[in-house]
Parts: structure tokens; C-alpha cells; sequence
């Protein structure tokens, strides 16, 4: 593997004018996604490459919960008019459960959640294009219709289009993971009932499906011994292949069982060549919180200490809530968590580094971002960008409702990105829920999040951009060459061509389609040389240039 040394990436964004604009920099006011008298709650949200972005939602409508959608271009500007479409009124229960929300590669939303439609609790899909049509059928596809509790079910887009689900099915004693996968047109591939994964002896919990290249899929669960009210858990990695069979001999082991009722919080974050990163917390005694961090790589292989590594030694105080940030520079993850004491009465902010050994780099502790005090730091989301990390959560006065969004950004060496440090990104004083938000992508990160400053709650959404500003995106691609970053690949995004700027002889370019599939491979002198990509479907690609003495570099680029 060559890593990256060095890479400027900021996006060029071609603007046509600004009048339309939603994004505000105004941090008092953020852009409204929805907003209506009645309750709005549980966002989601997913890009896509050209810049466009769905954020889904529940609103209480007519005394149920109804599903909305809304469909945004890069600068915020909602494109399926006030409040977006409704994607289904059926009935749910008078309480929500998780759902997900993906998006394929044909640019089209993906969505699934549970509702009372059968009389009972089952997952239903549907897949919307960027027209607002819905592809499925207006009821969707039901992807389960028996007795059991089926809640919070996830989705994933292959990249050949397909679509995974998987869901926990509940029966009268033991639970069992299922999973089913749906063509772009709406057909059922593997089978009617899908693929049921169970275990006399265990329930089978809280399954994640994430794609793994090309038409296969990892499946993350849970399993669970003993009594319900006191279950040991252990948690579990799968590879399935495009007909539903594991390709893994044996499944991955993250960690062992422990005893579950402290098992909490799992986040994800995935590497640069397919793996994922795990963090979770558990306490270890009467209510002493730690937490933890694992990697997997594409192979299945876990590359830290069995069961996970501790993201901070201490043991005279609480570490809760990880997140993590994968960056891909230099092969490294920043995660942030929260810092309290024993009582949980004092919080602060903290952030740990790890290389992926498991190896704590900044101390046995971590680094102190805030120190103990009498906010509230958390619902954080996390990312990482190039060999920087931003963070994005609430800041609440311990024991209110009162909240605003911020957001931290860290370099490799834990510094500081930004002068003020901490940008607000949200200052109405309000109660604010479910946080979400984007990785980097057309030059920003979005954040979505239900808030209250008026009534039960709407969905609100703020941008921020690498250098900490809000507002719409102006700034041009600056990949200008320079004795650290000897050479410049211009657009990026690109359409027909692109063209490279190297310094010195005999560098090597090569550039790999998503799959990892060399496409072009070239040796230039130094000068000027245009990449012919008009043949090229639009997505993300990678590169790698290597300099005659050894040096390289590596990135990504989007058509």
C-alpha cells in the first residue's frame, strides 16, 4: 500500500448565481429543511456525487407519523418544493424506531423503516428517484409480513446497483437476523423470505449491512445468551457474496460477550481500502464507562488486540459516546468522545489518535479539547479529511435542553485547524435532536438535526466548509504546485478530461476506478499531460503519483 504524504484537496464549485441560495452563514438562523406546526423528528441524510442530497424524516400528521423526503442540491436549494414529498402515510406506532436511508449509484434515495401497515411491525422499501418518483410503487416493497417485531431495519447500496436490507426478527423467545436483496426495478433476488440467519441457543441482534465492493456486502450483528434483562453480547462481522453466502471461514470476532446492558453506542467509519472502524463503550465496574476502538480490514482480519483497545487508560473517570474519523493520508484515526467524571455530573470533550495497530498516540488520556465543566458535549459525527478530522455535536448546558450545534477540526498532530478553534454552527438556544451529517463532499459537510426553537420540533441544516466558514461554497480548486505538493490535477470534479502538472522526471501517475481496477498508468517528465475520461461513468476515483525518489501521494478525484 502507498500512503499519501501530502494532498490539497478543496472542490471547485461552479456557482450561477447566488439569489436562490438556502445555505445561510448566519448561525442564529440555519436553512429549514421542514418546518410545520406539528412534530418533525429522526432526519437522515445521504449525497451523492454530483452534489445533490436526500434528507428523509418522520412528521406528525393527522395524528400519525407520516415519512417525508426532500431532495437538495449543493447549495441547499430544496428541489421537491416546501417540505418536501410524502413517501408514505401508512400507520405506525404511536413510538419510532431507527430506520435507514441510502442512496445507489444511479443517484436514487433508498429508504426503509417499519410500519403497522399488516396489522403488525414489518419493514417496508422504497426507492425514489431524483424526481420524486417512486420507483417501488407508492406502498413500496414489504419485506417482511408475519407476527414478529421487526424493528430498525438497514440498507446498503452495491455497487452494481442492488440493494441489501437486513432487520432484526423478534419472535416469542429468541431473535434472528434477516436479510433480503432488491434489484433496481423491484425484484426480490434472494428469495421470497430472504435470507434468515439463526441460532437455537442465541438471539441474533442489531444486524448493519455496508457494502464491500462490487456486489457483496459485510453484515455486522450481534449475538446474545441468557436471561433478557441481563444477556451477555458479542459483536460479529460476515462477508456475503452476491447470492447471500458467507465468503469469511469464520465470522470476524470485534469483541467477545460481555455482559450487554453496558454495551452501547456502536459507530462505524470505514478506511480507504475497504475495512471498517468500530468504537463502542461498556463499563467494566458498577458504573465506570470505558471505550473502545477495533478495526477490520477487507479481508475480515481485525488489526488491534483482541476485544478492542481502550481509547483513554484512565481509569478515575467516564470516556463515552467514541466517534470515529478515518484519515486517509496518513493511515491514522482520530476519535472524539466524552470525557465525566465517576458521578457523570462534570463533562468535557476529549480526542484520542490511533494508527491502525491500535497504538495510542497522544497519550494514555487523550487530549483534552474542553476540559471538565458544566456543559454537555455530545451526539457527536465525525470525519475525516485528508490528515485532518472535524467533529461536529451539540453543546448543551448539563441538565437543560438548551443546546447549539458546533463543530472542532484537528490536524494529524492534534492542532487546532481553525484560529477560534470551535465554530458555531447553531446558536439558537433550543433543544436539538438526532444529529446527523455528511462526510466532505462539493466542498462542505452538512449537518442535519431536529430542533425545537419553535414548536415540537423541525429539521434544520447548516454547512460548514474545511476553513470553518458557513454559507455557500465559493471557493475554487487550489492545487497549485509547490515544493511540498509538486504537482496539480485540474477540474477536480472532472467531466471529459483532466490534466496533471508535475514537477520533476519520470513520475509515475496511476489512476483505479471505485473497485480498485487500474485504468491508467503513465510515467511524465515534468510539464503538462490531459487524461482523455470522457468513457468514464460519473464516481469516485483514486490516484497514486510517485516521484522518482520514492515520495507519493494519493487522493481521490469525481467525475
Amino acid at each position: 500500500m502507498i500512503k499519501s504524504n501530502t494532498l490539497l484537496v478543496v472542490l471547485m464549485i461552479c456557482l450561477i448565481g447566488t439569489s436562490f441560495a438556502q445555505w445561510i452563514n448566519n448561525p442564529l438562523e440555519n436553512t429549514s429543511i421542514a418546518k410545520k406546526s406539528s412534530e418533525q423528528a429522526l432526519p437522515k441524510i445521504v449525497v451523492h456525487v454530483d452534489g445533490t442530497a436526500y434528507i428523509s424524516w418522520f412528521t406528525m400528521e393527522t395524528g400519525v407519523y407520516n415519512v417525508r423526503m426532500q431532495r437538495i442540491d449543493n447549495n441547499g436549494n430544496p428541489q421537491w418544493g416546501d417540505n418536501g414529498i410524502l413517501v408514505s402515510s401508512e400507520p405506525q406506532d404511536s413510538w419510532i424506531t431507527d430506520y435507514d436511508l441510502a442512496i445507489d449509484p444511479d443517484g436514487y434515495a433508498l429508504i426503509v423503516f417499519m410500519d403497522l401497515r399488516t396489522g403488525e411491525s414489518n419493514p417496508v422499501a422504497y426507492r425514489i428517484s431524483p424526481a420524486g418518483e417512486m420507483v417501488w410503487g407508492t406502498s413500496g416493497i414489504l419485506l417482511a409480513n408475519d407476527s414478529n417485531f421487526d424493528p430498525s431495519p438497514k440498507v446498503c447500496a452495491t455497487s452494481t446497483g442492488n440493494a441489501v436490507f437486513s432487520w432484526q426478527s423478534a419472535g416469542e423467545n429468541l431473535s434472528e437476523v434477516r436479510l433480503q436483496k432488491i434489484s433496481p426495478a423491484g425484484e426480490k433476488l434472494w428469495g421470497e423470505e430472504g435470507i434468515i440467519l439463526s441460532d437455537p441457543s442465541l438471539s441474533l441482534t442489531s444486524p448493519f449491512v455496508l457494502p464491500a465492493g462490487a456486489d457483496q456486502v459485510f453484515l455486522v450483528w450481534h449475538e446474545e445468551s441468557g436471561p433478557f434483562w441481563a444477556p451477555n453480547r458479542g459483536l460479529y462481522v460476515q462477508k456475503l457474496d452476491a447470492d447471500g453466502n458467507f465468503i469469511f471461514a469464520s465470522e470476524t470476532v470485534i469483541y467477545s460477550p460481555v455482559p450487554a446492558i453496558p454495551v452501547v453506542y456502536l459507530e462505524m467509519c470505514r478506511d480507504d481500502e475497504g475495512g471498517i472502524v468500530f468504537t463502542w463503550y461498556r463499563n467494566d465496574e458498577g458504573l465506570h464507562f470505558h471505550s473502545y476502538i477495533q478495526h477490520m480490514n477487507a479481508a475480515g482480519e481485525v488489526t488491534m488486540q483482541a476485544n478492542g483497545v481502550m481509547l483513554s487508560a484512565t481509569s478515575g473517570r467516564n470516556h463515552m459516546y467514541p466517534e470515529p474519523a478515518f484519515l486517509a493520508q496518513n493511515q491514522e484515526i482520530i476519535t472524539f468522545f466524552s470525557e465525566q467524571d465517576l458521578n457523570q455530573n462534570e463533562r468535557g470533550f476529549y480526542a484520542q489518535k490511533l494508527d491502525m495497530e491500535g497504538n495510542r498516540l497522544w497519550g494514555e488520556e487523550g487530549k483534552e479539547l474542553i476540559p471538565l465543566g458544566n456543559s454537555d458535549y455530545g451526539q457527536f459525527t465525525a470525519d475525516g479529511y485528508i490528515d485532518r478530522a472535524i467533529c461536529i455535536y451539540q453543546e448543551a448546558v448539563y441538565g437543560t435542553n438548551t443546546a447549539k450545534m458546533q463543530a472542532v477540526m484537528l490536524d494529524k498532530d492534534g492542532d487546532y485547524v481553525w484560529p477560534s478553534e470551535f465554530i458555531d454552527m447553531s446558536t439558537a438556544q433550543s433543544e436539538k435532536l438526532h444529529n446527523v451529517s455528511t462526510s466532505y463532499y462539493w466542498g462542505q459537510w452538512v449537518a442535519v438535526w431536529e430542533d425545537r426553537r419553535d414548536d415540537d420540533g423541525d429539521i434544520f441544516a447548516q454547512n460548514i466548509q474545511p476553513d470553518g466558514t458557513l454559507g455557500i461554497v465559493t471557493t475554487g480548486l487550489q492545487q497549485s504546485v509547490s515544493e511540498d505538493r509538486p504537482f496539480s490535477i485540474l477540474p477536480n470534479p472532472f467531466h471529459e478530461s483532466f490534466t496533471i502538472d508535475v514537477t520533476g522526471n519520470n513520475t509515475i501517475f496511476r489512476f483505479y476506478d471505485p473497485k480498485g481496477t487500474l485504468i491508467i498508468s503513465s510515467v511524465i517528465s515534468s510539464g503538462v499531460k490531459t487524461f482523455n475520461t470522457s468513457s468514464l461513468p460519473s464516481g469516485i476515483y483514486f490516484y497514486q503519483i510517485i516521484q522518482h525518489t520514492g515520495v507519493s501521494f494519493s487522493g481521490k478525484m469525481i467525475k
